[in-house]
């Protein structure tokens, strides 16, 4: 009898532990995150060259195998433009000799080229990426929106859609979800 209200008493001890384990962590993780969040807010203000190589390089990690497959061979010659509103920071794209490219300054266009434009909220933009939220949902609620030549922004959006999340390295998983935690804070508590 005695021995089983010790085991009792250690398992409720431990559930208590747990518990209060469990709300630093959570508190500890929303500082985190919200630490976070606030780099996003500045990390726009990076000098471009450091932006560029990080954006590339996730870039090319997430688009790894569409890249391979030739799926954006679209932009070849053509330009897709991401402006995050919320951080007033925009990036350009093309395709040049089958590489991703990306530049911070409006493209000179020539005659035969085209431009899309996908514009939204840092946090409306990384939902999607996450596949957080449905893309047509987002678009449809106007909190993204596809401008300039839509016939090509759709095209693109349909092989950023196609991504198999699961080919993603997981650290780029992980980071995808670990930022949307922020940016989901920062939104409610506005």
């Amino acid at each position: 009898m005695c021995a089983k209200l010790a085991a009792k008493f250690v398992d409720e001890v431990a559930i208590v532990f747990n518990t209060i384990q469990q709300g630093i962590q959570q508190q500890a993780s929303k500082s985190l995150f919200m630490a976070m969040a606030q780099g996003l807010k500045l990390g726009h203000k990076a000098p471009k060259a450091v932006q560029s190589k990080l954006v590339l390089k996730v870039l090319n990690e997430v688009l790894r195998e569409p890249l391979e497959d030739g799926d954006l061979d679209c932009l070849e010659g053509n330009w897709l433009q991401v402006e995050v509103k919320d951080i007033d920071c925009s990036w350009y794209f093309t395709m040049q000799q089958s590489k991703l490219m990306m530049q911070t300054q409006a493209p000179l266009l020539n005659q035969d080229s085209r431009m899309s434009l996908i514009s939204g909220a840092s946090i409306d933009l990384l939902r999607m990426l996450g596949r957080q939220q449905d893309p047509d949902t987002l678009f449809f609620q106007r909190r993204l929106s596809l401008g300039g030549d839509t016939e090509l922004g759709l095209e693109i959006r349909n092989v950023l859609d196609a991504v198999d999340m699961d080919e993603v390295p997981q650290y780029l998983q992980q980071g995808v979800h670990w930022l949307n935690k922020p940016l989901a804070w920062q939104e409610a508590s506005a």
